[in-house]
């Protein structure tokens, strides 16, 4: 293991985070980290080009698409109560799916100043 390297997260912790598959007991750890790392933010960053969260009646209601390891991109929505998505093999496919389906889980919602990108997403 080279010496750059160490105490920053690895590709897989980093898509493991992303999909919300991180080990429970590691997260204050990550999280921590990624305040302090702006290489590890900037590496996460990369990995979720995706990255929205709605305020429904429901309670806050994310969508976000994570690139995998594989090249694929998984399109997920999770709020309180759901949680679903799909894999696609390009952006376009996973946005496009977000896009459509989101409407057709809350059709009366409507967006209010709260609603938007999360993070540093270059996308909303």
């Amino acid at each position: 293991m080279g010496q750059k390297n160490i105490g920053h997260q690895s590709g897989a912790d980093l898509e493991d985070y992303s999909l919300g598959r991180l080990d429970s007991s590691r997260i204050p750890a990550f999280e921590q980290h990624l305040l302090i790392c702006q290489k590890c933010r900037t590496k996460l960053n990369a990995i979720e080009p995706y990255n929205f969260v709605h305020y429904t009646l429901d309670g806050p209601f994310y969508s976000r698409i994570t690139k995998l390891r594989t090249g694929n991109f998984l399109a997920r929505h999770w709020g309180r109560t759901l949680e679903g998505g799909k894999e696609f093999r390009t952006r376009k496919g996973a946005t496009a799916y977000l896009l459509r389906t989101f409407p057709r889980i809350f059709p009366e919602h409507v967006c209010t100043p709260r609603c938007g990108v999360t993070g540093e997403s270059a996308e909303g």
